[in-house]
């Protein structure tokens, strides 16, 4: 046979095929879809934690079997035709995604996917390079330590308030509490500091702003050049809380403050058992929100809070609803 020949009888043979395939594709192209699946998982989990996974939602249209497959990435994947999954989470600080495949014969298949992240709470875990714990004198609420730094003649928290008395951590999820700190209603943060502390008032606040070297002469005035100052360069499962931005300038946290971006939530309606079911997380790695102790004159649902947006040097004023708006918590106290 001609080498012309054999030629042709491959790129016959390989049309073939590209045309079989085609078929098919066509095939499972019109077949009907299954959907509606779901399943619940937390966004946050510590080191090694089984995390039990339940699908829902799909039915089959002729009541027969549905089988499902789950993968979990980077680590492995794993093959299971019940409705249970049990998936332990490694040590490793990282996010993990998580996908169910529903199938069934006749069907094309449907899937679901969620991501988990895996982080340690307190201190030197998930958050790191904050330079909180170095040498410095602390107080301890509840298994809880709070470092504290004497700014002017003011002692201020270097980490966020958690006390789980009220307040919510970050996306409802209790390990987050003492990383990110708790997030409190104004009406809350009023009676959330510990015995000897209290919420900050504006004059505290620009008392600090006087003695990091941006004095002001009025309440509510924006501190200049400050935000690099009041900032930590720190990291978040070795992702970095701050961007760089060159109007902020080099972020040196030289009032030792250590405040980070964790952002805001519009906590919604509070439900029968004192929680916030619904509340909106918004601001996380870009906006910095702490409470004054100073309600706004005039508007008694309203109270002052101070904030920075990473990307500009000031420290700002804003209004926050007394109910609804959460925000962070530094407790303050005169200098011992």
């Amino acid at each position: 046979m001609s080498l012309r020949k054999l030629n042709s009888l491959l790129f016959i043979a390989v049309a073939l095929l590209a045309a079989a395939a085609c078929d098919k594709d066509k095939e499972t192209e019109s077949l009907p879809s299954l959907s509606g699946l779901y399943f619940s998982c937390p966004a946050f989990v510590a080191p090694g934690e089984a995390v039990r996974m339940i699908p829902e939602g799909v039915e089959h249209p002729e009541g027969g079997e549905i089988g499902y497959f789950w993968k979990v990435t980077p680590t492995m994947k794993y093959n299971d035709t019940t409705n249970v999954y049990v998936h332990w989470f490694s040590d490793t600080l990282q996010t993990y995604t998580v996908n169910c495949y529903a199938f069934a014969e006749g069907y094309n298949n449907t899937t679901f996917s969620r991501q988990v992240m895996v982080v340690k709470n307190g201190l030197d875990g998930s958050l790191t390079k904050t330079d909180i714990k170095a040498a410095d004198p602390k107080v301890t609420v509840d298994g809880i330590d709070y470092y504290y730094e004497k700014i002017g003649d003011l002692e201020w928290f270097r980490n966020n308030l958690a006390a789980a008395s009220s307040g919510v951590s970050y996306v409802n999820e209790e390990i987050m509490s003492d990383i990110f700190g708790r997030y409190y209603s104004y009406n809350d943060a009023v009676n959330a500091c510990p015995e000897g502390w209290r919420l900050p008032t504006e004059e505290d606040w620009m008392s600090l702003a006087e003695a990091i070297g941006s004095p002001v002469s009025e309440k509510y005035q924006v501190f200049e050049d400050v935000a690099a100052k009041l900032m930590v360069n720190a990291y978040f499962n070795e992702i970095a809380l701050l961007e760089y931005w060159p109007v902020v300038g080099e972020v040196t946290n030289s009032s030792k403050l250590s405040l980070m971006p964790f952002g805001y939530v519009n906590l919604g309606n509070r439900n029968e058992e004192g929680r916030f079911p619904n509340a909106a997380f918004d601001g996380i790695y870009t906006y910095t929100a702490v409470w004054t102790a100073d309600k706004v004159e005039g508007e008694e649902d309203m109270a002052y809070y101070r904030y920075i947006i990473s990307n500009q040097p000031e420290m700002l004023v804003g209004k926050g609803d007394v109910n609804t708006f959460g925000a962070s918590v530094r407790c303050v106290r005169d200098a011992q």
